[in-house]
């Protein structure tokens, strides 16, 4: 009785305080609030962040200037770098010699080889050279004794060696597939590029021919474009390429800015360049297959017009037609007519002509005429047809190569280019590759590669080394100081490693690397980028552009805009260009010296891969304690970050660290650290100490998911103290970039989901000199903040929210939409909950600003908004008397967030904000107003200007580089899950015991439950733990453990409601399978208006088609309501990051609901079209030549077919001849 009467007593004080509070609410203090909730912020900054504290700590200790002598330093980076390229070389050296003398003095032929393959580890490989003389040994194995030679011969450099290859030509002319095909978890891109690169060729004259009728499936289709892609990025500025695309009509690539609804008359063969290639490689990747059956005497027609119209622009020159189809034919007689316009137009041509065929084809479909037409048509086989020709020296005989998966591409290219290679021309020296992605595995590698070319062969030897051993002193140079750092190039000029590019994305077609000019934003760039490029060393002194704020005064003096750099830098074995760079504007750097380790009851004790050696209990979902804080040391922290990526870390490698870091006699031997490592390590084992007394004392510890610090150099401590997995960068994580760029401030990051378990947190971060320490609290608790000095945010007409200074949201009440069927998976930002707010905003240029950065890891333009976070006063509404809603924003102090309200007193029509609902693609990327509202979003960055001038304003490489991204690598990297919850938890708290929502409201592990699964309002809400309800939902299947604690109070209405949708769902699946089983199967056999006769290939039954297949159950599909919990989401889930030239939908981003609960799905269309349409069980249409041909565009839209729907029709025709 006296707690329900507690419960009514304070139900009645708050609902009074918050009526009294909306009835005031137009005349609320906006920047009263915001002082207040920045006093809250300097509460948390001083009593849990420990700031005060820190500071006075780290002025206690004793300090040494930190000597950066550039020309020590880069010495000693020069030599280390020039070492490894040197044992990588020895390596190719060693194998050089021994080929030489197995091929020319033993006349003994060796094989192409790659090692590892099959997924063994053939580094143990030992040949016994008794059999040196063995020929039939060194054929079999000579190869990998070559290799095996190879890599003893690189010493320690070999830890490093991803794989290693030799490519004997010889070998390989007379292959049908690569010697390689059969080696799993190999991508032979790089590979065949490093060949190809060798060789001298003839301008190549490639009229390309694809087809892409109704006999080609999905499968094939996606093989057929990857060999298109790749035969055009592997082409030159020397080189003239035409596509043309088939099926029953005919397509043809046009480079021009215009659509012409008429085409010309002329197919022109063109000069290749970047962009060009680049529109080529966009509309390859738009092609869709046709349900027209394949026209191949169109096909060669059209071929050959091409030959012909460009007979002056290949005079002298060899030109090949590459026909690149499944060869199905459409009549029996169709191969002879195809001959007969080869043979005509041969008898009398003066061209130098070439056809190669390229079969798509599957080693389990059986063929009958398909090849055999495709080898005739490449080997111009008239006596076969009996065709009359007249003999053309001119005339050459191609060749008919087969294709079988997407990892056979790369050799046919090898073998399409070997036409136009000269004789026995092959490059040997030694080269380095690019950075490049090994599509397989996702490393970043370089290759090392040398030639050797005897009388009768020519031999690569490669070895790929994972670039992040090549380079990691370089990439781990600055440890985030801006005071020095490092960057790599090569001698083009281009970058290669710099703090502002981004670790390169895998999921980008490519990586453009940049010139310096784009990196140092200095006044004399030219100057200095002359310099680096023709001096072997060297030293400049100019001065750079501060990164002022954009409302930075204009009367400022030049002398404040500017600060002094130093650079300072030489070659590295002709290969690449080292520099290293100081900056005069954050002075002298200095380091603590020999930090005494705090003396307490735990000292010198932490978690570091020793969990058994503590008491443990259940944080949430991780086993974790409460007596020490645990210690992470990032890749960051070793001498060679790559060693130690690769190396396990374990129990017992865990106590050689520990015993090294607290060595107070320093005498241990250094297990690998560096220098630095162990004062951090010292230094911070105070501030957590401070951080575990707060937490266990703290009346807000119940609110704060964790407390943690990390040093510059990314040692990383954290309570309470669990177990981290290897691979987080703690320096790459956003809150300690963001807090970084806003120094002597709290930052506050925007919710993200907790990977520990604990729903959507919100960071709070400060960074000072030495370190960047901060907290997570819950996303409720931002909430409870605001109410505590707004209670009118409960009302329905006023909306309150806090942005942070790019616009995206810390809270707003819509931000987790509960009625939405996909999970938050980015940051959302202002524009998409209040887009007539942030139409207005944008109109006060002295508050927000629109910017542009270059993201070089995707090749992206980002654009995003920047807001003045010096910004004292209150932002209204800029047009006066905008109706019935108003808006306030001001900012918080010392802080970089904002705070907004609302006041709609009416409903107001929606508000046009262009924003892409499937990618970040951007609109309009030529075009970029400052007032114009659209969401962040990216365009495309390329290296040259586009085909069109007037597409231009994607091209800006003048952009500063974009600094704040995240690298997502460290996204990936979680706790050590307690999966059965068996400990005791650490904090307890009963959610049950809540009562009431604001009591309920942001503590650590508890949700306020508000509807049921089916997402119906509870008639009696209440307050349950996170892994029960998720998100405002009851609903136990839908929680992202899908564990509930055993001392759940909890009524077993889930169980019971589950076994309820099981019996439904089973009584449908049931009904289904009985109306399919019953349906009458109709005849699928169509006859075409041209032919009489039935082809053989016709009655062949495709082995995956199924008879019984309904897919009228396809069509229309109810998008589910539930609302899914990102945690049960496959751990591999990512948003492409690759741009998808398609029809994109875009959305006003309002507050209304912007999905289809019932909808028209996509349906996947091969897999219907691969049973209707299938070559096996329907003879198409002949092809027609009245219609025109079609012309593509680059700038044209192709709409997917995919956005259509496929009905089931049964069409009756008089099959009888009359």
């Amino acid at each position: 009785m006296h707690l329900s009467k507690k419960v009514i007593f304070n139900t009645m004080i708050f609902l009074v305080f918050t009526a009294t509070a909306i009835t005031c609410g137009a005349c609320l203090d906006i920047k009263e609030v915001a002082r207040n909730l920045s006093e809250n912020v300097k509460e948390i900054k001083n009593n849990e962040l420990g700031i005060p504290f820190i500071l006075k700590l780290y002025n206690s200790f004793m300090y040494l200037p930190r000597n950066v002598d550039l020309q020590k330093n880069i010495q000693t980076m020069l030599l280390k770098l020039e070492s490894k390229i040197s044992d990588v070389f020895s390596g190719l050296d060693v194998a050089k010699s021994i080929i030489q003398n197995i091929v020319e003095l033993k006349n003994i032929s060796l094989s192409s080889a790659l090692t590892p393959c099959f997924q063994k580890d053939t580094s143990q490989l030992v040949v016994d050279t008794s059999f040196i003389d063995n020929k039939t040994v060194l054929h079999s194995f000579g190869s990998r004794y070559v290799l095996d030679k190879m890599k003893k011969s690189m010493g320690t450099t070999s830890a490093a060696l991803k794989r290693q290859y030799i490519i004997s030509n010889s070998e390989i002319q007379h292959l049908e597939y690569s010697p390689f095909h059969l080696c799993s978890e190999c991508d032979e891109s790089g590979l065949w590029e490093n060949f190809i690169i060798r060789k001298k060729y003839q301008p190549k004259n490639i009229v390309l021919i694809l087809d892409n009728g109704g006999s080609i499936n999905h499968s094939q289709l996606h093989v057929l474009k990857t060999l298109a892609k790749k035969l055009v990025s592997s082409l030159t500025t020397r080189d003239r390429i035409a596509l043309i695309t088939i099926n029953s009509n005919y397509t043809y690539f046009k480079n021009d800015c215009n659509f012409s609804e008429e085409p010309t008359d002329t197919l022109k063969l063109e000069q290749i360049n970047t962009s060009y290639k680049r529109a080529l490689n966009n509309y390859i990747e738009t092609l869709s297959g046709d349900t027209g059956a394949t026209n191949h005497l169109l096909a060669i027609t059209k071929g050959l017009e091409v030959v012909s119209q460009n007979n002056e622009l290949i005079k002298d020159e060899t030109v090949m037609i590459l026909y690149v189809s499944r060869g199905l034919l459409s009549s029996l007689t169709e191969p002879k007519s195809v001959l007969e316009v080869i043979a005509k137009f041969t008898r009398s041509s003066d061209i130098s002509l070439v056809i190669y065929t390229c079969a798509i084809t599957f080693d389990f479909k059986p063929v009958m005429y398909e090849h055999q037409f495709l080898q005739d048509m490449a080997e111009q086989n008239y006596s076969k047809y009996n065709i009359m020709y007249k003999p053309n020296p001119l005339r050459k005989t191609g060749v008919m190569l087969t294709v079988n998966s997407s990892r056979n591409v790369p050799f046919v290219i090898n073998q399409i280019y070997d036409r136009f290679s000269l004789e026995m021309t092959f490059v040997t020296d030694k080269n380095i590759s690019l950075p490049t992605w090994d599509a397989a595995t996702g490393d970043l590698i370089v290759s090392f590669t040398s030639g050797i070319l005897l009388e009768n062969d020519v031999f690569l030897l490669g070895a790929d080394i994972y670039f992040a051993s090549l380079a990691e002193d370089i990439m781990y140079y600055s440890s985030n100081q801006d005071d020095a750092y490092a960057f790599l190039m090569d001698l083009q000029g281009r970058m290669l490693i710099h703090p502002s590019f981004i670790k390169p994305s895998p999921f980008s077609h490519h990586i453009l690397f940049a010139s310096v000019e784009n990196f140092e934003k200095v006044t004399d760039i030219h100057v200095f980028q002359k310099r680096l490029l023709t001096d072997e060393s060297g030293i400049h002194d100019t001065f750079r552009y501060n990164s002022t704020d954009m409302v930075s005064s204009i009367h400022h003096c030049l002398s404040n805009l500017l600060y002094l750099v130093k650079y300072i830098w030489s070659r590295v074995s002709n290969y690449y260009i080292l520099c290293l760079a100081t900056n005069s504007k954050y002075g002298k750097p200095h380091k603590s010296y020999k930090p005494r380790w705090y003396q307490s009851s735990s000292k010198s004790k932490f978690l570091y891969h020793n969990l058994e050696d503590y008491k443990l209990c259940r944080h949430i979902n991780l086993p974790s304690t409460i007596d020490v804080a645990s210690l992470y040391l990032s890749t960051s922290c070793f001498q060679s970050p790559f060693t130690a990526s690769q190396t396990i870390q374990d129990r017992l490698t865990g106590q050689g660290y520990l015993a090294y870091l607290k060595d107070d006699t320093r005498l241990l031997a250094n297990p690998g650290l560096k220098d630095e490592v162990r004062d951090e390590v010292s230094a911070l084992s105070h501030v957590l100490e401070f951080l575990r007394k707060r937490h266990l004392s703290s009346a807000l510890s119940k609110y704060i998911v964790r407390r943690y610090a990390s040093s510059y150099t990314g040692v990383l401590q954290i309570f309470p103290g669990s177990v981290f997995r290897q691979g987080l960068q703690p320096t790459k994580r956003p809150w300690f970039l963001k807090s970084l760029q806003h120094k002597d401030k709290v930052t506050l990051i925007p919710p993200y989901l907790d990977k520990g378990g604990a729903g959507y947190i919100v960071t709070l971060a400060y960074a000072t000199s030495q370190l960047v320490v901060a907290v997570d609290v819950t996303y409720g608790y931002m909430l409870k903040l605001l109410l505590s000095h707004m209670p009118a945010c409960l009302d329905d007409k006023i909306t309150c929210f806090l942005i942070d200074d790019q616009g995206y949201i810390i809270y707003h009440p819509n931000l987790m939409d509960v009625k939405g069927v996909r999970p938050v998976v980015e940051q959302q930002h202002i524009v998409h909950k209040e887009s007539l707010v942030s139409n207005d905003i944008l109109n006060h240029k002295h508050f927000i600003k629109k910017m542009l950065c270059n993201n070089y890891g995707d090749n992206t333009i980002q654009r995003y908004y920047r807001l003045n976070t010096s910004f004292t006063g209150v932002l209204v509404n800029f047009v006066p008397g905008e109706h019935c809603v108003t808006y306030r924003i001001t900012a918080v102090p010392h802080t970089n967030i904002f705070i907004g309200v609302v006041n709609a007193s009416c409903d107001f029509p929606a508000t046009f904000c262009p924003c892409s609902i499937v990618n970040r693609l951007c609109l309009n990327c030529n075009r970029m107003e400052q007032k114009e509202c659209e969401c962040p979003c990216e365009c495309p960055l390329e290296d040259e200007n586009d085909i069109c001038e007037a597409i231009s304003y994607a091209n800006m490489t003048n952009n500063p580089p974009c600094t704040w991204f995240v690298d997502d690598s460290s996204l990936e990297t979680s706790f050590t899950m307690d999966t059965e919850n068996r400990l005791e938890p650490c904090f307890p708290v009963s959610c049950q015991s809540q009562k009431l929502y604001l009591d309920c409201l942001g503590l650590v592990g508890c949700e306020w439950c508000k509807y049921d699964m089916d997402g119906n309002y509870l008639r009696k809400p209440f307050c349950a733990t996170v892994n029960t309800c998720f998100n405002g939902f009851f609903d136990i299947s839908t929680s992202y453990t899908g564990n509930i604690s055993v001392d759940s109070e909890y009524s077993p209405v889930g169980p019971i409601l589950g076994s309820v949708i099981a019996m439904c769902i089973l009584f449908i699946l049931l009904f289904i399978c009985y109306r399919s089983y019953t349906s009458p199967l109709a005849e699928r056999l169509y006859l075409s208006s041209t032919q009489d006769q039935l082809r053989m290939s016709d009655l062949n039954i495709n082995d995956t088609y199924n008879d019984l297949s309904n897919h009228r159950d396809k069509l229309l599909q109810e998008d589910s309501h539930n609302v899914v919990s990102p945690y049960c989401m496959a751990a591999t889930y990512k948003q492409s990051a690759v741009a998808v030239d398609s029809d994109h939908g875009y959305s006003t981003m309002t507050p209304h609901d912007e999905s289809e609960h019932l909808s028209l799905a996509p349906v996947e269309v091969e897999s219907i079209e691969d049973d209707i349409l299938s070559d096996s069980t329907s003879i198409h249409t002949s092809f027609s030549t009245k219609d025109g041909p079609r012309v593509m565009s680059p700038i044209y839209t192709k709409i997917s077919n995919k956005n259509c729907i496929i009905v089931p029709v049964t069409v009756h025709r008089n099959m009888e001849k009359t």
